[in-house]
């Protein structure tokens, strides 16, 4: 028997690369396109649910942002004039109609008037109440126009603070007295920087400014040579300070050069600002933003339950000490929302002659959640013990000890939020301190929480959407696939080109009819 002969079956060679491995053969590919295109819709997933998230949280930051200057309290009476001595140069500190900052005001306002050497007032187009930030309202010293009547030759010092709403009527009256008397000292306080180059007296020279705004005022101000890194920029009748609490640091300079290096040496260890040296370096650590800034947008975005605050002011408080209960707690940090009180619901007095618009007597608990007490004095006396406050109200004392007045705000920030808000509340302030290191907690895990399940939530709608379409999609695709699969219907003949049957061609067996 012969055998049958094999026919080899052809060897398909595997595919290899140019290293000399195989190549991954037709299951392996599909298996990592599937794995990157499952990567991929993740990642597109998370990031359109992220922006989604923090689109969705533009109205919260706006009104987090509206709430720092709220409509002031209503005042019943005009506080009476202030003493003017025509031997001493005057000092007008700006404030915009709709409000200022509270601490580029009152800081540069306690340490001038604490030097004993000005005449210093708060000064509005027109005398009437004016919010500071955080809710803070304040009786000017004067208008524009009763300014003049005691003053005619105009202010030797104009400082130029952050500024609330319309400044235009300020930045008019900037322009007409640098006309009418050039030699006056114009000082601006971090963000007034803008309401200088505003005015055009800042072209062509180097000035500074806060580091969060020195970003878009190089953008919209380039005839200015703006710098960082400094405390001020001094050109003689022109200085520019950084960052709120650096408007300390130029008032300072301007009582060395008004009064005397002396008395700016005992006010800066009055107000225990750490590492003054008169004519000394200027220079500070540069900032920027960075991953660990952070908590302000989570604090603006999704800190839904601000706590209100109510703010036990009495006569007597120091300036520093009185800005140091609103500024931390609310611009740039919307930790809470601020109420002032007095003992009696009546107007009181700082140390230095500034007149305090109060919301409501203390009495009047309702609503507040916790009451923050400025000034070392009040914490002495124990003001809120002997007002019969209830008892379920907690009551935190912000200056016991002998220190400079911002950091028992920040070390109370740190112990009742945590400590990376409060750090950032120190940068915000350019304020280099380590009173934020006190807290128990190391991170706003509330509003972080929060965002995180937003973000969830809003991926797995994103992602059941995703699904959905392409179910659709899917389906749409097979049913074009079946359509097309389906035979053509029938046709008649065609009678112009179908011939008749001849018995010729008929099938063999089958008779034609005739």
């Amino acid at each position: 028997m012969t055998p049958t002969p094999m026919t080899p079956t052809p060897m398909t060679p595997t595919p290899m690369t140019p290293s000399g491995s195989p190549r991954p053969g037709p299951t392996a590919t599909r298996r990592v396109l599937r794995v990157a295109t499952v990567v991929s819709v993740g990642l597109i997933v998370v990031i359109a649910a992220a922006g989604l998230v923090i689109v969705a949280s533009i109205p919260t930051m706006k009104n987090a942002a509206a709430d720092v200057y709220p409509a002031p309290a209503t005042a019943t009476a005009a506080p009476p004039a202030v003493a003017y001595d025509p031997n001493k140069p005057t000092v007008a500190i700006l404030l915009g109609q709709d409000g200022a900052n509270v601490a580029d005001t009152l800081a540069p306002y306690e340490v001038l008037s604490r030097s004993g050497g000005f005449n210093t007032y708060l000064v509005a187009p027109e005398r009437r109440p004016v919010t500071l930030g955080g809710g803070l309202t304040v009786w000017p010293h004067h208008g524009f126009a009763d300014l003049a009547q005691i003053d005619r030759d105009g202010p030797e010092i104009v400082v130029v603070p952050q500024m609330h709403g319309d400044r235009t009527p300020v930045e008019r009256w900037i322009t007409s007295l640098r006309r009418t008397r050039p030699a006056t000292v114009m000082m601006s306080v971090c963000v007034g920087a803008e309401t200088l180059a505003n005015t055009g007296i800042l072209d062509g020279h180097s000035a500074t400014s806060h580091w969060l705004k020195l970003i878009g005022l190089r953008r919209s101000h380039p005839e200015v040579e703006w710098v960082d890194g400094v405390r001020f920029v001094d050109h003689g009748t022109v200085i520019t300070t950084g960052g709120v609490l650096m408007g300390i640091d130029g008032a300072l300079r301007l009582v060395e050069r008004f009064v005397g290096a002396t008395p700016a040496r005992r006010v800066a260890d009055e107000i225990h600002w750490r590492g003054y040296v008169p004519g000394g370096d200027l220079g500070i650590d540069a900032a920027g933003p960075r991953p660990a800034d952070l908590p302000a947008v989570l604090s603006a975005g999704y800190r839904w339950n601000r706590p209100h605050l109510g703010v036990l002011s009495s006569s007597g408080v120091g300036e520093i000490e009185l800005a140091s209960a609103y500024r931390p707690y609310t611009e740039l940090s919307y930790l809470a929302t601020l109420s002032t009180y007095t003992a009696d619901g009546n107007a009181i007095t700082t140390a230095h002659g500034v007149t305090v618009v109060p919301n409501r007597a203390a009495r009047d608990t309702g609503g507040v959640d916790r009451i923050i007490v400025p000034g070392k004095s009040a914490a002495e006396r124990r003001l809120a013990d002997r007002l019969g406050l209830p008892s379920d109200i907690e009551v935190d004392y912000l200056h016991t000890d002998d220190a400079f007045g911002f950091d028992g705000a920040i070390a109370d920030i740190s112990r009742h939020y945590d400590r990376a808000t409060a750090r950032w509340v120190a940068k915000s302030l350019q304020y280099p301190t380590s009173a934020g290191e006190v807290g128990d907690t190391a991170w706003p895990w509330g509003p972080t929480t929060v965002a995180l399940l937003l973000i969830g939530a809003a991926g797995v709608l994103i992602w059941g959407l995703y699904r959905i379409l392409r179910f659709a999609v899917t389906q749409l695709r097979n049913t074009f696939r079946v359509t097309a699969a389906l035979p053509s219907a029938p046709r008649g003949p065609d009678p112009t080109t179908t011939a008749s049957t001849t018995p010729e061609t008929a099938a063999p067996g089958i008779r034609q009819s005739p």
